[in-house]
C-alpha cells in the first residue's frame, strides 16, 4: 500500500470531484413517487411515477392524505392476525406487512433503505430499529422504505411472507427440493468457511476464494438484455474450456472441494442458487469483522442451464474500457458505479500466468488478497503502475520490482477506470513518486504520466466512483461507501432479468 503522504498527494489530483449528495425527504414523499426500478432496468424504460401520472386534483387528495387516520382499521387488525407463530420476522399480508420487524434494509430493486425520520411521530412502528423496511400504520400495500438513490424517493421491499397456516405455529423450518430457506443459507456460508479453512496456505486460499466470486461473475457476465432469445445471465452455466473461463475448471470439477459440497448436500438446488450463495459467503466470510453481509439481497428460484454456447464472448477482453461498458453498461443495463464497485472484488484471489497470462495479486500480498475491502481501489489509485509485456496479448500492469517473486498487477479493465489509456498505455500513473534512494518508482516511462480523464469525458463518473470508495482522505478504514455500493451492484448483476425470484425466508 502507498504511504499516507503519497496518497494524500494524489488525492490532490482529482480535488474537483464531489461525491453524490442524496435529497433529504418527508414521510409525504411516500405518495409522490413510486416506480419499480426492477422494471425499469430489465424492460431498459423509464417507468412515470405513479405521482406525477395522477391529475392536479388527485394530487391534492393523495396529499392531503393522513395515514394515522386513515388506517386506523388496519391498525385494530394488527392485534388480531390471523398469522400464526408470528415472531415479527416476516410481514402478515392481512395487516399489509405492518408487523413487519426484521432486518431486510434492501428493496426489491437493490436500493439500500435511508434512516426513517419521523420515528417519534409513528411510535411502535419499528422505524427507530434502524433503516430497515417497514409500513407505518399500514399505509401502503406492503413493506418499503425510502432509498438513497437520485432517481426515486421510495421502493418496496419483498420481505419473508408470514404463513397463515396453523400447522406452521411450530416454528420447524421445512425444505423442498430446489429450496433455500435462511437455515440451508446459513449451512452453506458454515460449510464455504470449513473449506476455507482447511487450506493450508496463503496461495491456495486466495485462489479458492477470488475464485468462486469470479465464478458467480463470470456466469452473470454473459447477459444481453438486447438479446431476447438468448439473454444467458445467472443461470450456472459456463463454457469451461474456453480461454475466457481458463481456470475455473480449478474451481468446478469432480475433485474440487466446492463441487463435491455441492454433489454432496445441495444438490436439489440449482448451480445458479448455489453458485450465488457460496458467493455471498464468500464475500460475507472476508469482508472486514463480516460487515458485509448479503443475505438481504438473495433471492432463489434460478433455473441451471445445461449448455450456452457463445456465451463466453460476451465477457470482458482485458484490453480496456471499451469492453467494461460494452458488457456492465451496454447489454447488462448496469452503471459505471454500479462496474466499479463489481470490478472492486479484484480485492480477492489473484492472477496466474498458467491460466490467464497474467501474474500477480491486486493488492500488495496473498494474506491481503483473501480480505474484501476497498483496498484495490488504494492500490489502484496511491501507486506507480507501469505496462509490462507491452506488444503482447497479455500486457498489463506491475508496480514495484519486476523481478519479484510475488508481483502485483493491475489489467488496463482496472487502470482506465482512473487514468486514459486508451490514449497513452506508454506511461506510469504516478511519475512524482520516488524511492528514498531518490529512483523513479515508475519501473518504465518514468517520465511519461498517465493521463487523467475530461470532466466532460463519459467515463468520469468511473473516475468519481473510485474516489468516493477510497472513503475519504487517507489514511482510513472506511469501507461503508464501496460495501454499500457493491451490494447494490451485486444484487443486479446476479438477478437480471429474472422476474420471478423469491426472497430468503424461515420457510419456503
Amino acid at each position: 500500500m502507498a504511504q499516507p503522504c503519497s496518497l494524500l498527494v494524489a488525492l490532490s489530483v482529482a480535488s474537483f470531484l464531489r461525491p453524490l449528495v442524496y435529497a433529504q425527504y418527508d414521510f409525504e414523499s411516500d405518495f409522490n413517487s413510486s416506480s419499480s426500478m426492477l422494471r425499469k432496468r430489465n424492460d431498459k424504460k423509464t417507468s412515470t411515477p405513479m405521482y406525477l401520472a395522477l391529475s392536479k386534483e388527485q394530487q391534492g387528495d393523495i396529499r392531503s392524505v393522513d395515514p394515522l387516520k386513515e388506517n386506523q382499521e388496519v391498525n385494530r387488525k394488527l392485534q388480531s392476525s390471523t398469522c400464526s407463530g408470528n415472531n415479527m420476522m416476516c410481514g402478515c399480508n392481512d395487516v399489509r406487512q405492518s408487523d413487519y420487524r426484521g432486518r431486510f434494509h434492501v428493496t426489491q430493486s437493490g436500493f439500500q433503505c435511508r434512516e426513517w425520520s419521523m420515528a417519534g411521530s409513528y411510535p411502535n412502528q419499528g422505524l427507530d430499529d434502524g433503516p430497515y423496511c417497514r409500513n407505518p400504520n399500514g399505509v401502503a400495500s406492503r413493506t418499503w422504505c425510502f432509498v438513497e438513490n437520485a432517481d426515486v424517493l421510495w421502493d418496496y421491499c419483498n420481505v419473508p411472507m408470514c404463513s397463515t397456516d396453523s400447522s406452521s405455529s411450530s416454528g420447524t423450518s421445512a425444505i423442498t427440493s430446489g429450496c433455500i430457506n435462511t437455515a440451508r443459507y446459513d449451512a452453506i456460508y458454515a460449510d464455504i468457511e470449513a473449506i476455507k479453512n482447511s487450506i493450508g496456505n496463503d496461495v491456495d486460499r486466495s485462489h479458492f476464494l477470488g475464485g468462486i466470486v469470479r465464478l458467480v461473475a463470470h456466469d452473470f457476465m454473459d447477459y444481453d438484455a438486447t438479446n431476447k432469445n438468448k439473454p444467458f445471465g445467472q443461470d450456472g452455466c459456463l463454457v469451461f474450456d474456453s480461454p475466457m473461463n481458463v481456470g475455473f475448471t480449478n474451481i468446478w470439477c469432480d475433485s474440487c472441494p466446492l463441487k463435491q459440497l455441492y454433489d454432496a448436500k445441495y444438490s436439489d438446488l440449482s448451480r445458479a442458487d448455489f453458485w450465488v450463495a457460496a458467493g455471498n459467503a464468500v464475500i460475507y466470510l472476508t469482508s472486514v469483522n463480516n460487515e458485509l453481509d448479503l443475505r438481504n439481497t438473495y433471492y432463489w428460484g434460478r433455473a441451471t442451464a445445461d449448455s450456452c454456447p457463445g456465451s463466453d464472448s460476451r465477457l470482458p477482453t482485458t484490453a480496456g474500457c471499451q469492453s467494461v461498458e460494452g458488457v456492465f453498461l451496454e447489454r447488462m443495463g448496469l452503471t459505471w458505479k454500479d462496474a466499479v464497485a463489481l470490478l472492486g472484488a479484484h480485492t480477492l484471489g489473484r492472477g496466474n500466468f498458467k491460466f490467464s497470462g497474467h501474474h500477480g495479486t491486486w493488492v500488495p500480498n496473498d494474506k491481503e488478497a483473501q480480505v474484501f475491502d476497498k483496498k484495490y481501489f488504494e492500490e489502484l489509485f496511491g501507486r506507480a503502475w507501469s505496462p509490462r509485456a507491452v506488444g503482447t496479448t497479455h500486457q498489463d500492469w506491475t508496480t514495484g520490482s519486476p523481478n519479484s517473486s510475488r508481483p502485483k498487477m493491475m489489467l488496463n479493465t482496472d487502470m482506465c477506470l482512473l487514468f486514459d489509456i486508451d490514449t497513452q498505455k506508454k506511461c506510469c500513473s504516478r511519475t512524482s513518486m520516488f524511492k528514498p534512494n531518490g529512483q523513479s518508482r515508475c519501473e518504465s516511462y518514468e517520465n511519461v504520466e498517465c493521463p487523467m480523464y475530461s470532466r466532460d469525458n463519459p467515463r468520469i463518473e468511473a473516475v468519481k466512483a473510485v474516489m468516493n470508495f477510497l472513503g475519504g482522505s487517507a489514511p482510513n478504514s472506511n469501507n461503508a461507501p464501496f460495501y454499500k455500493a457493491f451490494s447494490i451492484a451485486w444484487f443486479k448483476a446476479t438477478t437480471n432479468g429474472l422476474d420471478d425470484l423469491k426472497p430468503l425466508a424461515d420457510t419456503c
